[in-house]
């Protein structure tokens, strides 16, 4: 993989976790999309535009960080159950 495209999964991840940090302080839920604003989507799209901006190229090598920059969000700071794998399902398709 190139080194461009690196630093994009990279950027792109560490954004994306930050939407999730970020969750209980700006909504008090903690999954974004529970919200009821806007959150979720607000933040995804200043996060991919901000990600964008730093590395423009190799869009696919920043939607596949803001996907495992979420996951890896889930798997280290909340509760897994059983629905966790639908999550990740719903996660890829929502970003």
């Amino acid at each position: 993989m190139k080194r461009r495209a690196v630093l994009a999964v990279i950027v792109s991840a560490v954004l994306s976790a930050t939407v999730w940090a970020l969750s209980i302080p700006m909504t008090g839920r903690n999954e974004p999309w529970d919200a009821d604003s806007p959150y979720y989507f607000v933040a995804l799209a200043v996060a991919g535009a901000v990600s964008g901006a730093v590395v423009p190229k190799h869009l696919w090598a920043n939607y596949v960080g803001a996907v495992l920059g979420q996951a890896a969000y889930e798997l280290a700071f909340l509760k897994l159950g059983p629905l966790f794998i639908l999550g990740l399902v719903f996660l890829a398709v929502i970003t």
